[in-house]
């Protein structure tokens, strides 16, 4: 469905003269990606909104994006496999590890800590949808490692001077969700080295 409209989409672009025909593919591409993107966080918010945690979740949102981006890791081989795996860790996490971790901020913070670890060490990787060039690489790990840093710090921070419990837990699990990822693809080898 998503790649039907982004077709229909892509079509209107180069009928109407606002791409050329040699960009079509990457237009395409670049479209179905946001309409997958918006229908994958719609239904989060709209879950976020059925079970109270609205706010939560945009914090989630905007951790995991900041880092995400910038670090790579394992993706789904469809959109469908993307879609039922981010719904089904999302509420996994509201219903089986939140209430565990809301009684146990320690191990929270611990998680937290082990996963900006682990994204430090790491910083990236190239998967193959991304495909980026060396000089890419190199500044998609400088940077992720930058946005680790004030990412732990800040969320740390916040949990300190008192910040409400639950935006801290689902800030971090922003931060613990990319560094299992990014443990993930390099795992599966879901990986390729750069030129």
């Amino acid at each position: 469905m998503t790649e039907l409209m982004a077709d229909m989409l892509t079509e209107r672009l180069l009928i109407n003269g606002m791409i050329r025909s040699c960009d079509k593919e990457m237009y395409h591409y670049s479209i179905q990606v946001l309409i997958e993107k918006i229908v994958g966080f719609s239904v989060i918010f709209m879950i976020s909104i059925k079970w109270g945690a609205l706010l939560e979740t945009v914090l989630f949102v905007f951790c995991f994006s900041c880092i995400r981006g910038h670090t790579g890791g394992f993706h789904a081989k469809s959109f469908s496999g993307c879609f039922i795996g981010t719904i089904g860790i999302y509420i996994a996490y509201i219903k089986c590890f939140y209430p565990i971790l809301l009684r146990n901020m320690d191990i929270n913070m611990l998680l937290l800590l082990i996963a900006g670890v682990l994204i430090f060490i790491i910083g990236a990787v190239n998967h193959p949808n991304m495909d980026w060039s060396k000089d890419e690489y190199n500044v998609s790990k400088k940077i992720a490692r930058e946005v680790v840093i004030v990412e732990v710090c800040s969320i740390t921070a916040l949990y300190l001077l008192g910040m409400k419990e639950s935006y801290v837990l689902f800030m971090s699990f922003g931060l613990i969700l990319s560094a299992f990822l990014l443990a993930l693809g390099k795992i599966t080898k879901q990986e390729v080295k750069c030129e």
